[in-house]
Parts: C-alpha cells; sequence; structure tokens
C-alpha cells in the first residue's frame, strides 16, 4: 500500500511533465496546420515544373521567446506574396508573429505579447555607451550612442515621449555619474527638466526660445573647441580617443524654435540661427562626443529639419494623430495605428523597424534615484526677448 502510495507521488509530475510536452506538441502541429492553409489560401508558392508547389516545412526550433518554423521555398517565389503572411497569421494564432525571408523563410510565432507597462527597475544594467529603448516579445532592446550617437523622436503629448527622455537621463546618469554632461532645452517652458537643474550632470537648462538661443551658442563654441583639439591631435573620432566625456543636448518640444511669419524679424533669425546649430551638431557632432536628442510633439518638414533627419539613424515614434506624421518621423505609416490607450507603446527605426514598451519611471523615482548628485549652482542670468543685443555670426 505504502508502495502503491510512493509510486503515485512519483508519477504526478512525470505525468504532469508528460502532459505538458504533449500540450506543447499539439500547439505546434496546430500552428503547422494553420501556417500551411495559410500559405494555400493565399497562393503563397510558385510553379516547379508543371506542378504549383508551396513552402515547406524543413525544421521547427524553440528558442527562448518564440517556436521558429524553417521553411524551404520554390525557386520564384515573388516577395509580394509573403507581404500578407505576418499579419493574417497573427490574426488567425492571435499571437504575434514575425517573418522574414532570408534563402530560407522563417516564421517565428512567440509566446507572450508585449506588455502593457514596463518599469525602470526592471531593466538590467549594460556596460558602455547604452540606454535601454523597451522591452517587446524577444525581450530588452538596448542603443549603443557610441554606434548612431543622434536620435530623433516624435509622439503626441501624454504617449511617452517625455517619460523617455527622463529614463534615458536617469539610466547615463547612473552608469556614467563622471562623465556624462546634459544641456537640456526644454520647451514645455521649463516645466518637465528645470527641477533637474541642480544636478551636477546638467550644465544647463533652457526653458524658452531666448535661453535656447544661449544655450545653444555655448554649444556651438565647445564644438569650435573640440574641433580644435581633434584636428590639433590627428583624431576623427571620439571612440578611438582617451576622451570618456559625452555631451547629450535634449530638445523637447522643437516646434518651439521654428520660425513663423507673425514673429518679427530678429526673433525669425534668432530661430533660425538656433535650426542651423542644430544641423551642425547632427552634422559633425557625433564624432565630437555630442549626442543630440531630438523631439517633437507633431513632426513636419519645419519641426523635424532635413539634416537633423538624415543624421539621426535612430528614429522613435509614440502615437501620433496621422500617418504623414509618422511618415515624417520613420519614413513610413504606423505609429498612427499604435494603441490609443497604452502610453510608452512605440515604434523603434533604425536598420529595421520594431515596437516596444519603453520603460516608465516617474518624475518622484527619478529624483529619489538621482538626489545623490544634486549640488548647489549659481543660477545663470539670460537675455529677455525685448533685449536687441542678439547678434548672428
Amino acid at each position: 500500500m505504502v508502495g502503491s502510495s510512493l509510486f503515485e507521488l512519483l508519477a504526478i509530475p512525470v505525468l504532469a511533465g508528460s502532459a505538458a510536452i504533449l500540450s506543447g506538441v499539439k500547439n505546434k502541429q496546430k500552428e503547422e496546420r494553420v501556417i500551411d492553409t495559410v500559405f494555400r489560401n493565399l497562393k503563397v508558392g510558385a510553379v516547379e515544373g508543371k506542378e504549383f508547389v508551396y513552402p515547406k516545412l524543413v525544421a521547427t526550433e524553440q528558442k527562448d521567446y518564440c517556436v521558429r518554423y524553417v521553411y524551404r521555398v520554390p525557386l520564384g517565389l515573388p516577395k509580394k506574396a509573403l507581404e500578407p503572411v505576418e499579419e493574417i497569421l497573427a490574426a488567425t494564432l492571435d499571437r504575434p508573429v514575425e517573418v522574414t525571408f532570408k534563402k530560407w523563410l522563417y516564421i517565428d510565432v512567440f509566446q507572450n505579447d508585449i506588455p502593457e507597462k514596463v518599469l525602470y527597475s526592471e531593466v538590467p544594467d549594460m556596460k558602455g555607451w547604452v540606454v535601454p529603448l523597451g522591452f517587446n516579445e524577444k525581450g530588452w532592446h538596448f542603443h549603443d550612442f557610441d554606434k548612431t550617437p543622434h536620435c530623433v523622436a516624435g509622439g503626441t503629448t501624454r504617449f511617452g515621449k517625455t517619460v523617455f527622455l527622463k529614463m534615458v537621463m536617469t539610466y547615463l546618469i547612473e552608469h556614467h555619474p563622471d562623465d556624462v554632461e546634459f544641456l537640456i532645452i526644454d520647451l514645455k517652458g521649463g516645466l518637465e527638466f528645470e527641477r533637474y537643474r541642480e544636478l551636477k550632470q546638467v550644465v544647463d537648462v533652457a526653458s524658452d526660445p531666448i535661453e535656447a538661443f544661449e544655450c545653444l551658442t555655448s554649444i556651438k563654441v565647445l564644438l569650435e573647441q573640440k574641433m580644435a583639439e581633434f584636428k590639433q591631435n590627428g583624431w576623427s573620432n571620439v571612440v578611438n580617443t582617451p576622451i570618456q566625456k559625452r555631451t547629450f543636448i535634449i530638445v523637447d518640444e522643437a516646434a518651439q524654435l521654428v520660425p513663423e511669419k507673425f514673429m518679427e524679424k530678429h526673433m525669425r533669425d534668432l530661430l533660425s540661427y538656433c535650426q542651423s546649430i542644430l544641423s551642425e551638431i547632427a552634422r559633425i557632432g557625433g564624432a565630437l562626443g555630442f549626442r543630440l536628442v531630438f523631439c517633437t510633439q507633431y513632426p513636419t518638414a519645419d519641426t523635424l529639419p532635413r539634416q537633423i533627419k538624415q543624421n539621426a539613424d535612430l528614429k522613435i515614434s509614440f502615437r501620433l494623430p496621422t500617418g504623414y506624421a509618422s511618415a515624417v518621423v520613420i519614413d513610413e505609416h504606423g505609429a498612427e495605428e499604435l494603441p490609443s490607450d497604452i502610453p510608452g507603446r512605440a515604434i523603434i527605426k533604425t536598420h529595421e523597424k520594431k515596437i516596444v514598451q519603453v520603460p516608465y519611471i516617474s518624475d518622484e523615482e527619478m529624483a529619489k534615484r538621482l538626489e545623490v548628485y544634486r549640488v548647489a549652482k549659481v543660477r545663470k542670468t539670460h537675455r529677455t526677448a525685448n533685449e536687441d543685443t542678439i547678434y548672428f555670426e
């Protein structure tokens, strides 16, 4: 009797494990059938000899986050035939799906959806000048500012753009407290970043166009000094020098720097000069150790200058109201289709496009984490908009 009970107890985990394996096998078989049906319904295939041939499954691989189905495709399969497969499979399987075609056709069926919220405290530590971009069905995604120095971001208010900036700022300070510095142009009147002016890593916070002009003028001087230093030492890229410092210029709500017809001439000239300096930073600043993070709520050709966009290989878009605005930021539609009830959901565009959930950090958590770096500073005095003592080179 005791032996029988013991056998039953030992059998329970074995049976449970067998059930899990069997369930996994059945899921894969079901997914294979669905994929095969979609191929046939969409006529995804090509004629070989006298027969119409569909892709043939040659391998199934269990990955960390997904099951990968590998197919051999018939010669002559048009790439256009594969375009609707990903969307239809995702809807049919009710799972995230990714379809790629490189010699073999890979169909990845992911185990989990993108979470609706990810906390900053969950972000893993990484070495180098990297920052977290977000988490999705594939795991964490990071960006290396020493490889791609500039970034542009767009997004309607309250969808996570400014939280992203604060998260990046916090991560960089916590991982490079002695080597990172920030010049912040907060054109929401300083409401978001003025409270961080006393951090030792923050050189200046500009809260209106006049202050932005002065801040950018000082950056232009630094840029020229760095250029002379690099020429003298025969350097071409900060990554290959002993210099450890990186200077981040954050622009939040760049639309405030756009010259408008109704403005007086001196103000239009001032704003045009600000944009020209930002474009210069984007063109030559990366190699000198300057990193530009340029953000706007509603992207247009005016609010996102071409020189800045062309030199920023990292493009981030939170939800936007139109496909046109999405195309301005990431060169294609899609940001207008991001969910309206999930702040922090974003499209990341480099050489490839991915959707992620950006880590959330509150002002309270950010202040608590960075309190140790707060120091007493003498407040800079700025010109006012009424002064006529502003000159341009």
